[in-house]
C-alpha cells in the first residue's frame, strides 16, 4: 500500500486531496477557507508543514466519495496482489467442497475482505450501506461487479447485494472462516427404501438377473404398493458397484471391482523371486509318444524383478514331474533362486518339491487360494505368449475360436489320425517347441511396461526395457547368478518312461539308445528319463530309481567298413576299370592309347550352362499349354460337362484319356441317376433348378 492509501486508512485528508470532491471547492485555497470558517479539527502532517482534517467533520457527500475512491483503490491493489480473497482449495476445511461451492466461497470472501477495509475509516453498517448503493448502482469496481451474481449463488443473473446477505456472510466469516461462506448442497438421499430388500434378493443372484427381470418378479410376488421401474433404477445407480455386483459375483469374481495393492519390485535382484504356474495350452498338438491329439500344459517359471522367462516344462498336465523339470530348466539356465512363489496346486504343494527346494536351498511360498491377481506377473505372461501363440495355430480351440470352424478342423484331424496320417492342422510336438521357443525368446527381447525406462540408442526416444536388458543391467551393478552344483542339477526329475532293453539298448521317441551297463539288464524294465530339449542322450534308472548311466543315442553305431578300406577298395576298382579301357581301346585302333583326366569345367562355363538351361525352363512355360481337364464341383455343372463330352463322342470326336475315363464312370454314381431325373422332370414342364430361389 503507498503513502496516499496509508494516509485514506488514518481518516485524515489535506486539502489538496479534498479539492474537487463533492461537498466541497474545486481549489486547496477555497478548501481551506471553508475549514477556516467552519473551525474543522486538524493537524499537521507527519514530516510536512500541509494541514489535514478530520474524516468525521466532513460533510456527509464528502465522506460518501472518499469511501468509494477508498473501495476502488483497495479493490485495485488487491487485484494486482491477487489477495487473499480467492481461498486455498486444499485446505481441509474446504477439501470436501466442489468446486462450485469453492467458486461461490471465494466471491462472498472478497465482499467480507472489502467490508473489512472500510471498517478502518466508517462503521461496519455505513461501510455496508455504502457497498449497496454502488451495487445498485452499478458503480462497484469490475473485480466486485464480476463476483456479484457468484456470489448470490441464483441461477437468474438479476440479484444485487443487500444489507442483510452482507450481514450474514460477516457474521459466517466470523464464526466458521471461509468454509462457512460456502453454500449449502443438497446431498443425494442415500436412505434405504421399504421394497430394496425385496428387490435386491432376486436381483442379487448367480443367474445375474436384469433388472426389468427382478422387477418383474418383485412385482408378481409381494403386496403392493410398489415402486417404479425408475425409481428402482435410480436406486440402483447410487449403490456402488461391489455393493450392487455382491450376490451376483462370488467372491473371486467380486475381487476385479475391489481395491488391490499394486506390487513394485524396488530392491529385487535377479533370482530373488521365482514365480512358477501351468497354464493348459488352447491349442492342439501331436502327442509325440502316442501320435493323438493332444493339448500340452506349459509350466512357466518367470524372474519377478526383470520379468525374464528362466525356465519351462511341457507335459501332459500340471503335475510334479512338471514342476521339476522347469525347475530343473531354469536352474540349469541361470542358476540358484531365492524363493519360488507358487500357488496351491497339486503340481507344486507336495513333499517331491519341498525335497527339491531343500535340496537347491531355497525357500518356497505359496499364495492365498483363490487369488490368482496376487501372481499377475506371470498372468500376464501367459496372455503374451502361450495365448498369442495359440491364436496363431489352426488347431487353436479356446474361447474367442469360432465353434463351426473348431468343429471344422476337428473332424479332419481325427480322420487324418484315425487313417494314420499326419493332420495338417496339428502340428508336430517339435514344431510346436520350435514355436515355442521363438515367443519365449521374443518376449525376453520385447519392452515391458512393468520395467524401468531408459533411453533407445537406435530411436533416441525412452521407452521400457525388456527382460533381458534389465537382466544385463543387473549384472552391470554387481549382480552376480549362484551356479547350481551340477550333481544336484542333474539328479532333478526329467519326463521318465518303462522301457525294456535289449543287448545294450532302449528305444523310445523313435531313437535308439546305447549304454555298455545295461549288458546286465538285458530284457528287463528301466525307467528312461528323457529330455525334449536334448535328445542326444537319456537317462537310464532301475525301477526302483538307482541311477544306471547316461545313454547316448545311437552310441553302438559304427561303419559298416573303415573309411580307409573302402577308399583302397574304390581306388582299386577305378584303376582296374581304366585298364579295361586301354586294353580295349588298344584293341580297336591298334595303337597305345592315353586316358586322362580333365579338370572340371570352370565356374564361368558352369554358370553359362545353367543359365541356358534356365532360359530354356522359361520358354517351356511361356509355350502355350493344353487346357487340363478339370471337374466342376456343381452337380449341375458337372452333369452338363458329361452331355458336352457324350455330344462330341457321338460326333465322332476323340475324347483324351482322363475325359474318356471320367465319362466312363459317371453315369455309375448315384449323383447322375439324381440330377439326370431332375432334368428329365424340368423338360417336362417344371421350374429350372438353376432359376428357383430358396425361401
Amino acid at each position: 500500500m503507498n503513502c496516499r492509501t496509508s494516509q485514506l486508512t488514518r481518516g485524515w485528508y489535506t486539502a489538496r486531496e479534498l479539492a474537487g470532491l463533492p461537498g466541497m471547492p474545486g481549489t486547496e485555497r477555497g478548501v481551506k477557507k471553508v475549514a477556516e470558517r467552519q473551525s474543522w479539527e486538524g493537524q499537521r502532517r507527519l514530516g510536512t508543514k500541509a494541514l489535514e482534517y478530520a474524516f468525521a467533520i466532513l460533510p456527509a457527500e464528502t465522506q460518501q466519495a472518499l469511501i468509494a475512491q477508498t473501495v476502488g483503490q483497495s479493490e485495485s491493489e488487491a487485484t494486482e496482489a491477487e489477495p487473499v480473497a480467492e481461498p486455498q482449495a486444499n485446505t481441509p476445511e474446504t477439501r470436501q467442497l466442489t468446486d462450485a461451492q469453492r467458486k461461490v466461497m471465494g466471491a462472498r470472501v472478497a465482499f467480507v475482505r472489502e467490508i473489512e477495509r472500510m471498517t478502518r475509516m466508517v462503521s461496519q453498517q455505513r461501510a455496508i450501506e455504502t457497498l449497496v448503493a454502488l451495487a445498485q448502482a452499478d458503480d462497484l469496481t469490475p473485480y466486485l461487479a464480476e463476483r456479484v451474481v457468484v456470489a448470490n449463488d441464483r441461477k437468474t443473473d438479476t440479484r444485487t447485494l443487500s444489507e442483510r446477505t452482507l450481514k450474514r456472510w460477516v457474521s459466517a466469516f466470523k464464526k466458521e472462516g471461509e468454509r462457512g461462506l460456502a453454500p449449502k448442497r443438497r446431498k443425494a438421499d442415500m436412505s434405504v427404501p421399504p421394497w430394496a430388500g425385496d428387490f435386491l434378493k432376486r436381483y442379487q443372484r448367480p443367474q445375474k438377473p436384469s433388472v426389468e427381470a427382478a422387477y418383474q418378479q418383485l412385482v408378481e410376488q409381494t403386496e403392493p404398493p410398489h415402486p417404479s421401474i425408475h425409481q428402482v433404477r435410480r436406486w440402483l445407480a447410487k449403490l456402488s458397484p461391489e455393493a450392487r455386483e455382491r450376490g451376483r459375483m462370488g467372491p473371486r469374481e467380486l475381487k476385479a471391482l475391489q481395491p488391490f495393492k499394486r506390487r513394485t519390485t524396488e530392491g529385487l535382484w535377479p533370482n530373488d523371486v521365482w514365480v512358477a504356474d501351468g497354464h493348459t495350452f488352447d491349442a492342439e498338438v501331436i502327442n509325440p509318444l502316442t501320435g493323438q491329439a493332444f493339448r500340452p500344459e506349459v509350466t512357466m517359471i518367470i524372474d519377478w524383478a526383470t520379468r525374464r522367462i528362466v525356465g519351462f516344462a511341457i507335459n501332459l498336465a500340471e503335475s510334479t514331474l512338471a514342476t521339476l523339470d522347469a525347475l530343473r530348466d531354469a536352474v540349469s539356465r541361470v542358476g540358484m533362486f531365492n524363493v519360488f512363489y507358487v500357488d496351491n496346486g497339486s503340481g507344486f504343494d507336495n513333499a517331491s518339491v519341498y525335497e527339491v527346494i531343500d535340496r537347491l536351498g531355497g525357500t518356497i511360498t505359496h499364495s492365498l487360494p483363490y487369488n490368482s491377481q496376487a501372481r499377475g506377473v506371470i498372468e500376464r505372461a501367459h496372455q503374451s505368449t502361450l495365448v498369442r501363440l495359440a491364436k496363431d495355430m489352426p488347431s487353436y480351440i479356446g474361447a474367442d475360436m469360432d465353434p463351426e470352424a473348431a468343429g471344422r478342423v476337428h473332424k479332419l484331424s481325427r480322420r487324418d489320425i484315425a487313417q494314420g496320417l499326419k493332420p495338417a492342422q496339428l502340428p508336430t510336438f517339435q514344431e510346436f517347441f520350435d514355436r515355442l521357443c521363438a515367443a519365449l525368446a521374443a518376449y525376453d527381447h520385447r519392452p515391458q511396461k512393468g520395467l524401468a525406462k531408459i533411453r533407445d540408442l537406435e530411436t533416441g526416444r525412452m521407452r521400457h526395457q525388456s527382460p533381458m536388458e534389465a537382466w544385463a543391467s543387473a549384472c552391470a551393478e554387481g549382480f552376480e547368478a549362484l551356479t547350481a552344483p551340477a550333481d544336484v542339477v542333474a539328479s532333478l526329475m526329467r519326463p521318465q518312461e518303462i522301457r525294456k532293453t535289449n543287448r545294450g539298448e532302449v528305444r523310445i521317441n523313435s531313437g535308439i539308445y546305447f549304454l555298455d551297463a545295461l549288458r546286465d539288464f538285458h530284457g528287463e524294465e528301466v525307467k528312461v528319463a528323457w529330455d525334449y530339449r536334448d535328445t542326444a542322450a537319456v537317462g537310464i534308472y532301475t525301477l526302483e530309481g538307482e541311477w544306471i548311466g547316461e545313454a547316448h543315442l545311437d552310441g553302438n553305431a559304427t561303419p559298416a567298413m573303415p573309411a580307409s578300406m573302402i577308399q583302397r577298395a574304390a581306388d582299386k576298382r577305378e584303376q582296374g576299370q581304366l585298364n579295361r579301357l586301354v586294353k580295349k581301346a588298344k584293341t580297336i585302333t591298334g595303337q597305345d592309347v592315353e586316358i586322362r583326366t580333365l579338370e572340371p569345367a570352370s565356374p564361368a562355363a558352369s554358370n553359362d550352362r545353367q543359365l541356358e538351361a534356365g532360359r530354356a525352363k522359361a520358354r517351356e512355360l511361356a509355350a502355350p499349354q493344353a487346357p487340363t481337364f478339370q471337374i466342376p464341383q456343381d452337380p449341375t455343372q458337372r452333369y452338363r460337362l458329361w452331355q458336352q463330352l457324350d455330344a462330341r463322342l457321338n460326333a465322332g470326336e476323340a475324347l483324351g484319356e482322363r475325359e474318356q475315363q471320367w465319362w466312363q464312370s459317371y453315369p455309375k454314381t448315384p449323383g447322375f441317376r439324381a440330377i439326370k431325373k431332375l432334368h428329365e422332370l424340368d423338360a417336362g414342364g417344371r421350374q429350372s433348378p438353376g432359376t428357383r430361389r430358396a425361401m
